[in-house]
C-alpha cells in the first residue's frame, strides 16, 4: 500500500489485511510525505503488529511508493491495495488457495465498488462480479483476454493477486494515471495461468465522473494509448482479426470514446466551442477511431444516438448527441434509457 495524506482511512484498510485469516500474511505500507497523522498511525500500527513493515519517503509520488513497496514485499505473492479501499473477511485465503490449488500466477477478485457522486453527497454500489474460473494455458489466456478487458478486468491492479517474481519482473507498476492497466498488461504478456474468484472481495472507494467534470485534454490521448497498447497485445499473438477476441476491445473503445467526447463537449472548461468541436473532430478522424467503429457496426444499437454521427465523422452531431445525453442524465427523462 502505497499512501498519502490517508489518516482518514488508513486504519480501516490495514484492520482489513491484519484481520484476515489467512496465515503468512505481510502488510508493507509506504507512506508517501503523508502531513496528516499518518505517520503517527502507522508507527503505531508497526509497533503493535510485527507483520506491518512500513517505508518513509520525502516524495508523494504514490507510483514511486508502490515501486518501493513492492521490492520490500516479500511474499510468494503480492497484492496492491490502495488506501481507501479494504477487503472482505476471509478474502485473502480465497485468493491464495485459488493460485495455490492452480498454481496460478494471477488471481483477480471479484470487487465492490462505492461510487461516490461528483458532489461527494451520495453513493451507490457498483459490482463487478466475476465467476470462479481458472485459465490454465496461454491459448486460454489469450482468447478470454477481450471479454475480460471489456469487463473492466484490467482497470486497476488493486486487489488482484500476482505471483511476486513476475511482477518484479514488470517495469510498469500502478500510477496514478492508469490506475495499473499497464501493471496488469506486461504481467498478462508472460502469464500462462490466471483465475477469477467469485465475491465481493475486493472494495473500493472511487469518485464518479460525468460529462460535467472539467475538460481533460488528455483523456482522448490516454484513451487511444490504451487500445493501443490491447491491440499490440493480441497482435503479437496473431488475434487481432479474431472477432471473440478483438470485437470486445473495440467496443470498450468506442465507449472511452464517447466518455470521451461528453467531456469534451459539456465539461468545464474556458475552451471555446469551435476548439472543442476541432478536438472531437480529431478524436473522430484517427485511425483506431475508423477501425473500431467499423468493427462494432453490427453491434451500433448498443451506441444509441451517438453511433451514426461517430460513424459519419460528424463532430457537430457528436457534440448535440453528448449535450442531449447529459440533458436525459440530469433530468432523469425516460430518453435516457434510448442514448
Amino acid at each position: 500500500m502505497a499512501i498519502h495524506d490517508g489518516a482518514s482511512t488508513f486504519a480501516r484498510a490495514a484492520d482489513s489485511v491484519l484481520n484476515q485469516s489467512c496465515s503468512g500474511v505481510e502488510l508493507v505500507v509506504v507512506d508517501c510525505a503523508s502531513r496528516d497523522r499518518t505517520p503517527s498511525m502507522l508507527e503505531s500500527y508497526r509497533d503493535r503488529d510485527i507483520r506491518v513493515e512500513s517505508v518513509t519517503l520525502d516524495t508523494d509520488d504514490v507510483l514511486v511508493g508502490f515501486r518501493r513497496g513492492l521490492h520490500e514485499a516479500r511474499g510468494s505473492y503480492v497484492m496492491f491495495m490502495r488506501q481507501a479501499d479494504w477487503l472482505a473477511p476471509d478474502a485473502l485465503s480465497a485468493l491464495v488457495d485459488s493460485a495455490e490449488a492452480d498454481e496460478l500466477q494471477m488471481v483477480f477478485a471479484s470487487r465492490s465498488e462505492d461510487v461516490w457522486d461528483r458532489r461527494r453527497e451520495s453513493c451507490r454500489a457498483r459490482l463487478l462480479d466475476l465467476d470462479r474460473h481458472v485459465w490454465t494455458s496461454d491459448d486460454d489466456i489469450r482468447h478470454a483476454v477481450g471479454t475480460l478487458y471489456e469487463r473492466g478486468l484490467f482497470d486497476t491492479a488493486a486487489g488482484v493477486v500476482v505471483e511476486r517474481e513476475l511482477a518484479r519482473q514488470r517495469p510498469e507498476v500502478p500510477s496514478t494515471v492508469d490506475q495499473g492497466f499497464a501493471f496488469v498488461l506486461a504481467c498478462l504478456r508472460d502469464a500462462v495461468r490466471m483465475g477469477t474468484v467469485d465475491g465481493p472481495l475486493y472494495h473500493a472507494v472511487v469518485f464518479e465522473t460525468d460529462g460535467r467534470e472539467p475538460f481533460d485534454p488528455d483523456l482522448a490521448e490516454r484513451c487511444s494509448y490504451e487500445h493501443a497498447q490491447m491491440m499490440s497485445l493480441v497482435a503479437q499473438w496473431g488475434m487481432d482479426t479474431d472477432p471473440e477476441v478483438a470485437a470486445p476491445i473495440h467496443r470498450r473503445h468506442v465507449r472511452r470514446l464517447i466518455e470521451c467526447i461528453d467531456n469534451a463537449s459539456v465539461g468545464t472548461s474556458s475552451s471555446s466551442s469551435q476548439e472543442r468541436l476541432a478536438r472531437v473532430q480529431h478524436m473522430l478522424d484517427a485511425a483506431d477511431t475508423r477501425d473500431s467503429l467499423a468493427a462494432v457496426a453490427s453491434d451500433s444499437r448498443e451506441f444509441g444516438i451517438m453511433y451514426k454521427p461517430m460513424a459519419q465523422g460528424n463532430a457537430q452531431g457528436c457534440c448535440f448527441g453528448a449535450r442531449l445525453r447529459e440533458l436525459a442524465r440530469i433530468s432523469h427523462l425516460p430518453l435516457g434509457q434510448l442514448l
